[in-house]
């Protein structure tokens, strides 16, 4: 009996330093997770291609028990259990997890499998994490960052287009449709064979334009910018600097290297 939880404690260690320390270890995890993550996203868009696939329900379950033993591995460690189960990471992760092996019970419902794309949410706190150890992340967190706020809207309007609008128009009755009106609303590139219906899906429309353009330039303005250090200047608040900066162009303030300095 001492024995069995002597090796108990000895792996709940062992889990714990895996998600919470900075080891090399803890660090390919995270980058595990983070791809793991992205993909549940690439399902949601293969699915609305190839509807019914055999090869996508085994990906669907396979990634189903990856994160099933994720949740289940968090939540045995965590310190405080209660406060973990209503975390809202951790309930978007039970939803995902239940829309994931819903087909093998209660049939592929639509809203569930929606659903699914909301694990990108999670991407946010694992990328804060790995870009602490990361030099690469480090950099051009800016820009990954408004690539994944993107990506993330890209989702989430798809989502409200399909459920708000395939019941009531006959231009939207897939996912693919809904996927596709929303990025040629957002993009201001809408060709019109495909629209939304009522003042409610005008509104919806305007929505999705404003937001999208403006996450749209983000986007271009952090990628055409490059690299920058991020690093706080004490003497004038300025946070992202050229790689190479020694001072502060906006005060001449120097910067500390020390506090940018990452291992890839």
């Amino acid at each position: 009996m001492v024995m069995k939880q002597h090796s108990s404690s000895k792996f709940k260690k062992q889990l714990t330093s895996l998600f919470h320390k900075r080891t090399r270890k803890s660090i390919i995890f995270n980058r595990f997770l983070i791809i793991l993550n992205v993909s549940v996203f690439g399902i949601f868009v293969l699915e609305a291609l190839y509807s019914g696939s055999q090869a996508i329900r085994i990906a669907e379950v396979m990634f189903g028990l990856l994160f099933l033993l994720e949740y289940m591995a968090r939540l045995w460690i965590a310190p405080k259990r209660l406060s973990f189960a209503f975390n809202v990471f951790s309930i978007i992760d039970v939803l995902v997890i239940i829309s994931l092996f819903s087909p093998l019970f209660i049939g592929n419902l639509a809203l569930l499998r929606v659903l699914r794309s909301l694990k990108i949410l999670r991407t946010y706190y694992l990328l804060h994490l790995a870009k602490k150890e990361s030099k690469f992340l480090f950099h051009y967190s800016n820009t990954i960052e408004s690539l994944l706020n993107f990506l993330v809207f890209l989702a989430i309007m798809t989502i409200i287009v399909f459920v708000a609008e395939a019941q009531f128009n006959p231009h939207i009755n897939s996912y693919l449709d809904a996927l596709y009106f929303t990025v040629s609303t957002l993009t201001t590139t809408g060709y019109g064979d495909v629209t939304a219906i009522g003042p409610w899906g005008k509104l919806l429309s305007v929505v999705a334009m404003l937001i999208g353009i403006t996450l749209f330039l983000q986007l271009t303005r952090t990628v055409f910018r490059g690299a920058k250090i991020q690093y706080s200047c004490k003497n004038c608040g300025l946070s992202a600097h050229d790689l190479d900066s020694i001072h502060c162009k906006h005060c001449g303030a120097p910067i500390k290297k020390k506090h940018y300095s990452h291992s890839i």
